[in-house]
């Protein structure tokens, strides 16, 4: 017997109104980390990690970039906090936020060059460091899209949205497997740098697909108030 798909509220236009700060705060993520490449032309992108731009001459522009991806994970989870029904997908958001908690923690305390020795790694590389590994979105992103496709409004974009979740989810793989393989050696033909910077900017097609499917929805005449007929959330 087929499952029963679960309900949502109807999109309020303060929901639009995040998903649209989401995806604008990604393309400024974006389109600062290109300035930085060009700014910053010594730095190899194939093997350097973006967090390394921030010790630049124009080391703001990094923190900028970092705050502008920090910005675009929040508005995501705000837009989308009433319409995940199931405790897997409020998971996906909890970590979305996490995530850019992380992201504004690596903003503040400035990275080690990358090759700086573990053994003299300061107290700001160290708190950089831990930001960085709080960034679990694209799992996130995974239940978030997973728990909409369970909803009667959201099933025709779940293939969309399960599809721009997967691709940063595998390129977090390649990234680990790459990071796990040169054994905190980096150098030329360790191409950590680049699937990073890819991985990165992959988040803009998850948030786009959330602005433009919230955009095809109708929006609520008022403000919705909560009723006993609102579906629960489910496993």
């Amino acid at each position: 017997m087929p499952r029963t798909l679960i309900h949502t509220p109807p999109v309020t236009t303060v929901e639009r109104s995040a998903a649209a700060v989401s995806v604008a705060a990604a393309i400024a993520f974006a389109l600062l980390l290109s300035a930085l490449h060009i700014v910053q032309p010594e730095l190899d992108p194939t093997w350097r990690f973006i967090s390394e731009y921030a010790l630049g001459r124009a080391g703001w522009l990094m923190t900028a970039a970092f705050v502008a991806l920090a910005a675009s994970l929040l508005g995501a989870a705000v837009a989308l906090a009433r319409q995940v029904r199931t405790r897997p997908g409020r998971v996906g958001l909890a970590l979305l936020v996490i995530a850019a908690l992380g992201v504004l923690m690596a903003a503040k305390f400035p990275t080690d060059p990358i090759t700086l020795p573990v053994e003299a790694h300061t107290m700001s590389g160290r708190l950089h460091e831990l930001g960085a590994s709080l960034d679990w979105s694209p799992v996130g992103m995974l239940l978030v899209a997973w728990s909409l496709g369970r909803t009667q409004a959201w099933r025709p974009w779940r293939t969309r949205l399960l599809l721009a979740a997967a691709i940063p989810c595998l390129l977090t793989v390649v990234f680990t497997g790459i990071a796990a393989t040169a054994g905190g050696q980096y150098g030329p033909g360790v191409y950590a740098g680049l699937v990073g910077r890819v991985m990165m900017l992959s988040y803009l097609g998850w948030f786009i697909t959330v602005a433009v499917a919230l955009r095809r929805r109708p929006v609520a005449a008022s403000s919705p108030v909560s009723t006993s007929a609102e579906a629960p959330a489910v496993a």
